[in-house]
């Protein structure tokens, strides 16, 4: 997770402990009353809400930043730009190469051109899980001519397979 995660995690805590600080120097745990024990439920539940929350915002962010763009010879990514394809319908030891070195940060190679000209691309492909260097890689291939023929790949002779 990012270190912006982290710390909305770790503010939530020290609220927790400073709620709790303010529970027992107000006198409130004096007082015999069964909402004590739901309004302890309600905050731990919602801390665990927003944990979950960032946890999946977190994945959804990275599996944005995993799509790739196939067009004549080249590769375009979000964070890695464009990426010319050293040999001929190597598609995936590109895109695994790239994938690799992703480091799912803020910044973002937005441009989309190669050489002022603009790029036309063929296929989508939509990495869900990338692991181990490409040796656990899920995801899509969606055809860009025809966005409803949506292909599944469990690996990357899969992937070959699809982009042969």
């Amino acid at each position: 997770m990012r270190k912006s995660n982290w710390i909305i995690i770790a503010i939530l805590v020290v609220a927790s402990i400073i709620f709790l600080a303010m529970w027992f120097g107000l006198g409130f745990n004096l007082v015999d009353s069964p909402t004590d024990l739901v309004i302890t439920i309600v905050w731990w539940l919602i801390i665990i809400a927003v944990c979950l929350l960032i946890n999946w915002s977190e994945e959804k962010r990275r599996r944005s930043i995993r799509t790739s763009f196939l067009g004549n010879d080249v590769v375009y990514n979000p964070e890695a730009g464009v990426v010319k394809v050293e040999t001929e319908n190597a598609y995936v030891p590109t895109l695994q190469k790239m994938l690799s070195g992703l480091s799912y940060d803020f910044s973002k190679d937005e441009d989309g051109k190669n050489d002022g000209q603009r790029l036309k691309f063929t296929y989508i492909v939509r990495s869900k899980k990338f692991a181990n260097g490409g040796d656990t890689w899920t995801g899509e291939v969606v055809k860009v001519s025809n966005p409803d023929d949506i292909r599944t790949f469990n690996s990357k002779r899969e992937l070959a397979r699809i982009l042969g």
